[in-house]
């Protein structure tokens, strides 16, 4: 499962397209009746994750807060609460790939497009907090047939790093940036990022626009050409 432009711990894993997205051309009027109903399940999934956690996500709490009438309507279109679990991660990311990508979209420089994607992360991450909390109990707390943690924290650092990267790499082939490590670089911005969306949840908490100056800032100071 490919992880996209994360949320950090608040991050997040995804796959590449939503579930619960429009049916194909030519579909037969069923099939957009189906995914109007996924769709309806996975946004009362992410809901009962965020207030009642991985444990107490049970098919009975769904069948209520989506107000359907069975739970068998669920395992109709998710056979297993695995199943149900991979459709929350992908949906939220793609909820976060599609909102920081428009963000990023009419950026001409790497400069731009860096701050651009701080800026957008910072703040969805600010304005999702039930998204956020219902990727996070599903990556730290859903596991594979062995026991271990189907996602955890790796996945969604390495998509972080993977959407940073690439962008410091082309502010130095531009020559905005000066010459560092990439991948270094990467995890530094993305450890920032984290801690500042610590700080917005935590006593004594910064609001969304300082976490952005403060982010923003340290990132064309650290990458900037040299005089």
């Amino acid at each position: 499962m490919r992880v996209r432009d994360g949320l950090n711990q608040p991050d997040t894993p995804a796959t590449g397209v939503s579930s619960t997205g429009p049916a194909p051309a030519g579909a037969p009027e069923r099939s957009l009746a189906a995914n109007a109903r996924r769709a309806q399940i996975v946004e009362a999934a992410i809901e009962t994750l965020a207030e009642n956690g991985y444990g107490q996500t049970t098919f009975a709490r769904i069948r209520e807060r989506a107000g359907i009438s069975s739970t068998r309507l669920i395992s109709y279109h998710f056979g297993t609460k695995g199943e149900l679990m991979d459709a929350v991660v992908e949906e939220v990311g793609l909820r976060a790939h599609q909102a920081i990508s428009r963000r990023v979209a009419d950026e001409t420089s790497a400069a731009g497009t860096l701050a651009a994607r701080i800026e957008a992360q910072v703040e969805w991450v600010a304005h999702n907090p039930s998204a956020v909390r219902a990727m996070y109990e599903v990556c730290m707390n859903e596991r594979d047939a062995e026991g271990a943690l189907r996602y955890g924290v790796q996945a969604t650092a390495r998509a972080n790093v993977d959407a940073l990267e690439p962008i410091l790499r082309a502010g130095q082939e531009s020559g905005e940036f000066r010459q560092f490590d990439t991948g270094l670089m990467a995890l530094t911005l993305k450890s920032a990022i984290d801690a500042a969306i610590v700080r917005m949840a935590r006593p004594p908490r910064l609001t969304p626009a300082q976490c952005v100056h403060e982010l923003t800032t340290l990132a064309r100071l650290a990458t900037r050409r040299e005089s």
